[in-house]
């Protein structure tokens, strides 16, 4: 199928599509006077995806890499543009982890934990030698190994990946031992199984008190990135890598990936807000007695998704390890690895790997302190009535403390299989008083305090008494347990009620873009299909490279205004209506182009075409736009992409709550923005329309409004899925229609071929029709899921007559990308759907409400969740009858379950 440019296409782009796409970014540099980023220049040539590095003796740096080679590298410390790099080992398998004993080099291979020997000193490594291979390798993409510190006895910790299989990626699984494990290797080899419940543990590292933690990467049973103290025999949370247990050994038993596992959790230490890290690295404890500046003994974490390193500060309370993360660098690239130099400087070593990352994806680079001792909160600690804030620098003598000067919330998070957790039951805290100490450097906040939360606080209008200002006003303190009073047995990471499990990552969602899909929306004048580029001569306008003629299949085209020489774009309002959604939207904009998305016609985000033409705050790319009871919220990243290539912005929206009676109890929220995969905005409070949104009440449910805003634009892959899930106004109760098992009851038409396979209606062609036993429903709801494969064509009828051929009925049209033009959503030949909402091969809800009013037969379809069609057939031309499914040609193939029916 030919993919132009209406741009409604696929559900969303890949990973890694986006990160090769060429982001602009600003130069690297450090934040503050206080630090220096320097760059140190690799082998030309050489992909330099960095996965260990270490210092021997003499004061050389040691750096392994993710593609199997292992470098030594000279003068990096003197002057890092004159590093010398000498190869010393190639053709390994992804050295995730180094660590150097008495001058010998040992690294983490996938299968294997080795030392590089060389025999003759020529600088070469002649030897491998295996020290340990006692973990399992299937061949799975994602089972790498990481490391590798040592404890004080000299033991050496590796931690291992689950293995992810598609097309449920998002579902870890322990295929061989001790995937999702960390592993205690003596240096004689020995190697004992530590802890499990891991998912991603891309960073092990101990501290200066010889506690070794694990940092691990959001995804199923994580709803963000953690820190954990690694303790033997615990348990962290993913319940894969229980399969490798001494219990699940002796009993034959597998963990289903979906279900919560039995075993007891083991809390951990801080979770990091996901706003500062999606995907964290390793982390490095502060050894350097004031060479790096004044935070001894903490940890430093890298951060390769968001580009961030981040500080950790840790504190036992009643036993046990929990604390503070703060950001410290932004836009340093892809880290993953850090290590401390011995002058005191850190070293960063990056890698993409196509896991993602915020360029540049490879390369080394030193992070020096010069000496200027930077104005941050030092520490957190918490106090049994708040907390207690530890500043670098005295407050200024003129500072007039406010309790509104700190912004804090606090908040939890889900425990479930699916691919992370926004932060859950928020709420907004005010400071009940601040008390500053004599020396004006520690603040103490009191404030309500509940065990098993995060908060997050966000201070405004601090200065120091030179008059810098804070280079880091936030952090995320993670209370597990609090001073005194019982012990808390939860976690900050709940379990709830489990998702459905789902196939592939488009279930559940509608796709506006796609097929006709300007039958989407309302008004499409200005509007057309078809496949775009920039002018050559004049890049702020489109040309048209293909526009469909009717005849052809319209899918994936790019939805497109031209409009040259006018100020803004026509508008685009969508038919369906929506709630709570995590929507997926993505856009091409010439030079100097810039568009408006509003959730629910109301709440607006603008997007602008590249940073050289946009305008720094509010106008610029992913800036919530202001209305009447707010200044609106800029943006604090630059995202865009080069002019001409396409952008995505994805929300999750939380709409605004309303009681009985129609009053307003809680506002809307952007809980998330991202833009082009860079997280922009968290837990944003919307306080009302944005003042130029087209609509300005609120309501519980409102359409997408897309709006030109300077020159032209194009959209494609229009993508929601709906989160909120509708008061059931019904209190009768589902009664399902089909055992799962047989189908002795049902009546198939002559021709058909109709079977249960696993608890699942199965039709395949040729054309046959399946009725239900009964044949008296009238008034009732009916829902199914249901799967149409690619070119099929099927139909779900109600009120149907049995009989040859066409049977006698409603039919509500179950078609992805069969040639009829009549697509999944329509009431066949009464209302019609012609934009393909559902792509092929894809489970979905198909809802129908059919009763008698005064007017005529008024009949609901609903797709995930979203009203589609609302007709009322004044004729009422069918009284009462069979459900009945459609099986309509060869090659065609129906799948339906979970068939559901109750009377009205």
């Amino acid at each position: 199928m030919k993919s132009t440019a209406i741009t409604f296409a696929a559900l969303t782009a890949g990973l890694l599509g986006m990160l090769s796409a060429g982001f602009l970014l600003s130069p690297l540099r450090a934040q503050s006077d206080s630090y220096v980023l320097e760059e140190i220049p690799v082998p030309k040539g050489e992909r330099f995806e960095v996965g260990g590095l270490g210092f021997l003796s003499d004061g050389r740096m040691v750096v392994s890499t993710r593609r199997g080679q292992v470098w030594i590298v000279e003068g990096a410390l003197k002057d890092p543009k004159a590093a010398k790099f000498h190869l010393f080992a190639e053709g390994l398998h992804d050295c995730l982890g180094l660590e150097i004993v008495d001058d010998v080099i040992y690294i983490v291979q996938r299968a294997e934990l080795s030392r590089l020997i060389d025999t003759d000193g020529d600088g070469c490594c002649d030897r491998v030698e295996c020290v340990s291979h006692q973990w399992g390798v299937s061949g799975n993409y994602h089972e790498f190994a990481f490391g590798l510190p040592r404890d004080n006895e000299g033991n050496f910790y590796v931690s291992l990946n689950v293995s992810f299989f598609s097309p449920k990626w998002w579902h870890g699984k322990s295929p061989v031992p001790y995937r999702g494990w960390v592993l205690k290797i003596a240096p004689d080899g020995t190697t004992t199984p530590v802890a499990s419940g891991f998912r991603s543990p891309c960073g092990v590292a101990r501290n200066t008190a010889g506690d070794i933690f694990i940092t691990d990467n959001q995804g199923d049973w994580l709803p963000v990135c953690p820190i954990m103290h690694l303790q033997q025999g615990r348990f962290y949370g993913h319940p894969a890598s229980l399969d490798w247990t001494k219990a699940s050994l002796a009993f034959g038993t597998k963990s289903t990936n979906t279900d919560p596992p039995q075993q007891k959790r083991a809390a951990a230490a801080v979770w990091i807000p996901y706003k500062w890290s999606r995907s964290t690295g390793n982390l490095v404890s502060d050894r350097t007695q004031g060479k790096f500046g004044p935070f001894a003994d903490q940890l430093f974490v890298a951060e390769l998704t968001n580009g961030y390193l981040l500080r950790a500060q840790l504190e036992k309370v009643r036993g046990e390890y929990q604390g503070a993360v703060f950001p410290f660098q932004k836009n340093v690239g892809s880290a993953v690895r850090t290590c401390f130099a011995p002058d005191g400087s850190l070293i960063i070593g990056r890698t993409e790997r196509g896991w993602g990352g915020q360029p540049p994806g490879d390369g080394l680079a030193r992070l020096r302190y010069t000496g200027v001792k930077p104005f941050e909160i030092a520490a957190v600690n918490l106090k049994s009535d708040g907390f207690a804030l530890s500043f670098t620098k005295p407050l200024s003598e003129g500072i007039k403390l406010d309790a509104k000067q700190l912004h804090i919330i606090s908040y939890d998070y889900n425990y479930w299989w699916e691919y992370g957790s926004p932060e859950q039951r928020i709420k907004t805290h005010h400071a009940q008083s601040l008390r500053l100490s004599e020396d004006r450097k520690t603040l103490r906040v009191v404030m309500p305090l509940q065990a098993g939360r995060c908060v997050r606080m966000k201070l405004s209008g601090f200065m120091a008494n030179d008059g810098s200002t804070l280079s880091n006003n936030e952090f995320a303190y993670t209370i597990n347990q609090l001073i005194d009073g019982p012990l808390f047995e939860g976690h900050v990471a709940k379990l709830v009620e489990k998702p459905r499990p789902r196939e592939n990552s488009n279930e559940d969602f509608l796709m506006l873009a796609d097929g006709a899909a300007l039958d989407s929306f309302k008004d499409t004048k200005g509007w057309r299909l078809g496949d775009v580029v920039l002018n050559k001569k004049s890049p702020e306008r489109f040309d048209f490279k293909d526009e469909p003629k009717p005849e052809d299949d319209i899918s994936n085209k790019v939805l497109d205004v031209t409009n040259a020489g006018q100020e803004s774009c026509a508008n685009l309002e969508s038919k369906v209506e929506m709630g709570d959604v995590n929507m997926t939207v993505w856009f091409l904009l010439p030079k100097g182009g810039s568009t408006k998305i509003y959730l629910q016609g109301r709440y607006g985000l603008i997007l602008t075409s590249d940073k050289a033409t946009a305008a720094p705050g509010l106008a610029d790319m992913g800036a919530i736009l202001p209305s009447r009871n707010s200044a609106g919220t800029p943006a604090d990243l630059a995202t865009h992409k080069k002019t001409g290539q396409w952008q995505s912005v994805s929300m999750l929206f939380q709409a605004p709550r309303f009681d009985a009676q129609g009053k307003k109890v809680a506002n809307a929220r952007f809980k998330r923005v991202m833009v082009n995969d860079t997280l922009l905005h968290e837990n944003v409070e919307l306080f009302g329309p944005s003042l130029d949104a087209p609509y300005q009440d609120e309501v519980a449910l409102g359409p997408i409004y897309l709006r030109g805003d300077m020159g032209e634009v194009a959209y494609r892959s229009v993508n929601f899925k709906q989160l909120s899930i509708a008061r059931d106004p019904n209190p009768a109760p589902w009664q399902s229609i089909f055992d799962g098992k047989s189908l002795k009851d049902w009546r198939i038409s002559d021709q058909g071929n109709w079977k249960v396979e696993a608890g699942t209606v199965v039709g395949r062609g040729p054309r046959s029709h399946l009725f239900s036993p009964r044949k008296d429903y009238r008034n009732f709801e009916f829902r199914a899921r249901v799967k149409i494969n690619d070119n099929g064509n099927s139909g779900m009828y109600f009120r149907v007559t049995f009989g040859e051929g066409w049977p006698q009925g409603y039919e509500a049209q179950i078609n992805s990308t069969f040639k009829d033009p009549v697509k999944t959503g329509s009431l066949y030949n009464l209302a019609l759907v012609r934009a393909r909402l559902i792509p092929a091969n894809t489970w979905f809800t198909q809802h129908i409400i059919c009763r008698e009013v005064k007017t005529g037969t008024h009949i609901t379809i609903k797709l995930n969740g979203i009203k589609t069609v609302n007709y009322i057939d004044t004729s009422r031309l069918h009284k009462s009858g069979h459900i009945a499914f459609q099986q309509h040609h060869q090659g065609s193939e129906v799948r339906i379950k979970n068939i559901e029916i109750r009377e009205l």
